[in-house]
């Protein structure tokens, strides 16, 4: 019980700063590297990653405050599914950011966890792994749910490319279509990309499982 009503206040958190952050961001006063206004900000992963997280922390808010009030006995398995598949995504987001795109960032290494995205690159997935991996039970989750894991990065991927593809001429995509720059050197990077990728965020929703079900024994 203790773990859960832990697991309650810092969902409670992840949502408050998913909030702040995002309409920060599409309030178009948040300064810094990758910083994009309105509707626009969707087109990237950090945002959909986050908003996905902040839902799946709603979800686990409720679910928790049942069990801590006795209504039912654990959460479900679709809610800590659910959970798994956010949890990797914010991951994913700050990793591609550590090792990416800050070390590209003109502006130094630290500008891509300035205002809001210090939160979106990193507070929000730090505190959404140490829930998951710390106080958050699933003993109903088996290793065939790291699959799951996997859906919002393929989902983003199909239309990552399709922009790219329907913005590019001699496989060369325009500027302002490839935000992340994984098709600097033309489409032809996608047989190498994707692979790459898949296989990465995989490996994460493995990791976070194995290190969920380690904590929970």
């Amino acid at each position: 019980m203790k773990n859960t009503k832990m697991a309650f206040v810092i969902n409670i958190l992840i949502v408050l700063f998913e909030i702040l952050a995002i309409s920060w961001m599409a309030s178009g006063r948040s300064g810094g590297v990758y910083s994009f206004p309105g509707i626009y900000m969707l087109n990237f992963f950090t945002i959909d990653s986050n908003i996905l997280m902040g839902i799946a922390a709603l979800i686990s808010i409720i679910e928790e405050f049942k069990v801590i009030k006795g209504k039912k006995e654990e959460v479900s398995k679709f809610s800590r599914a659910f959970k798994l598949m956010s949890v990797v995504g914010v991951t994913l987001t700050m990793l591609v950011t550590m090792i990416f795109l800050a070390p590209a960032s003109p502006y130094g290494y630290f500008s891509l966890f300035t205002y809001s995205n210090f939160f979106l690159h990193l507070l929000n997935p730090l505190l959404s792994i140490i829930v998951f991996v710390m106080f958050e039970k699933s003993k109903s989750l088996s290793l065939k749910h790291t699959f799951i894991g996997i859906i919002p990065m393929v989902i983003y991927s199909f239309y990552y490319v399709w922009a790219a593809v329907t913005h590019s001429h001699d496989g060369i995509v325009e500027s302002g279509y490839d935000w992340y720059g994984f098709f600097t050197f033309g489409l032809n990077s996608i047989v190498i990309v994707l692979p790459i990728m898949y296989a990465i965020t995989y490996v994460i929703s493995v990791v976070l499982w194995k290190l969920n079900k380690e904590k929970e024994r």
